[in-house]
């Protein structure tokens, strides 16, 4: 488990061993913060017949562990544990009969141990029916159940569901501590090397985001994330990869977020070199400041849609955003 999520573990673990969990947790945190790690090892403390304790390195505090022997902890494993549900979707959102799915399983009465769960580990795509449909389980709990949620965007919850969570926010290190991290990343010498050739001699530390935290820790999604970036400047400079951009807004969660991560540096790169000749290195001459500006306001206003309306269509709005961009760098005479 990382390290940031310490804290919410000894918190929950200190809420079990004085049995006043909530009934219904929310965690949150941007992806790759150990949100999924935290709520694993959650639900594996809750299905365990026969839990242990160990003293948090840190703290010295009693943190309760999963034995992984006891007969719940293997049948958890072998993912044929009878009292757990899953509750994931193969569509884009988490719909109404997924959740009255998991309202039925938490009505009937445990096969195996005293408890039953669930985990929901996409909350933000759940639809306003199936949050309704959910609501009502959260207002009229049934004993001895638990709803773990996790969501990236807390903000594409309804009010009504974040009110009735318990929410633990998972905050990534910041400032010296997360540079110290950065240090002895994976990434130290591919991230920062890497990001150069978009901001041209700019120390790419000094604009380190706790939103990058994906691309600086998993060498996945660190390469989708260079490709895309070739994609966009492309696409800027030449009108070209727009098929290919278009299939990485809609198919990638982090592409919204990636266009407006280059497009901020482009403006940081125009403001902060010294050397305006450099700008010119990334995007051709004809793109100027505020056309940058205009595209950044652009896609910023898709990104709002997106998470306004969990059933936004993607391939829509990342259409008309791409048009908006060729539109601003290619205006029509």
């Amino acid at each position: 488990m990382l390290p940031i999520c310490r804290e919410k573990q000894r918190q929950l673990s200190q809420q079990y061993q004085q049995q006043t969990l909530a009934h219904a947790i929310l965690l949150q945190g941007i992806t790759g913060s150990g949100t999924e790690a935290l709520a694993q090892w959650l639900i594996e403390l809750l299905i365990c017949q026969a839990p242990l304790s160990s003293n948090d390195a840190v703290t010295g505090e009693v943190i309760n562990l999963a034995c992984g022997q006891c007969k719940a902890c293997l049948l958890r494993k072998s993912k044929s544990y009878p009292d757990h549900l899953l509750l994931t979707s193969e569509n884009k959102t988490l719909g109404v009969d997924d959740i009255r799915r998991g309202n039925a399983f938490l009505e009937k009465t445990a096969h195996l141990g005293v408890v039953k769960t669930i985990l929901i580990p996409q909350a933000q795509i759940m639809t306003v029916a199936a949050s309704n449909a959910l609501l009502k389980t959260l207002e009229e709990p049934s004993a001895n159940s638990y709803i773990v949620l996790i969501t990236d965007d807390l903000d594409s919850l309804l009010p009504t569901i974040i009110s009735r969570c318990a929410i633990y926010t998972i905050r990534p290190m910041v400032g010296e501590a997360l540079l110290a991290q950065l240090k002895t990343s994976l990434h130290e010498n591919t991230q920062v090397r890497n990001d150069s050739a978009m901001n041209s001699g700019i120390n790419a530390n000094a604009f380190v985001n706790l939103s990058q935290l994906a691309e600086l820790t998993d060498e996945d999604v660190f390469q989708a994330f260079q490709h895309f970036n070739q994609c966009f400047l492309a696409y800027l400079n030449h009108g070209k990869s727009e098929s290919d951009l278009l299939n990485q807004l809609v198919d990638n969660i982090h592409a919204l977020r990636w266009l407006e991560k280059i497009t901020c540096n482009l403006v940081r790169q125009y403001y902060l070199v010294k050397d305006p000749e450099q700008t010119n290195l990334v995007v051709n001459k004809e793109i100027s400041i505020q056309m940058l500006n205009q595209i950044y306001q652009a896609i910023i206003s898709s990104n709002k849609l997106i998470k306004s309306f969990t059933q936004a269509n993607r391939q829509y709005v990342g259409a008309q955003l791409l048009m908006t961009i060729n539109d601003i760098v290619r205006p029509s005479t």
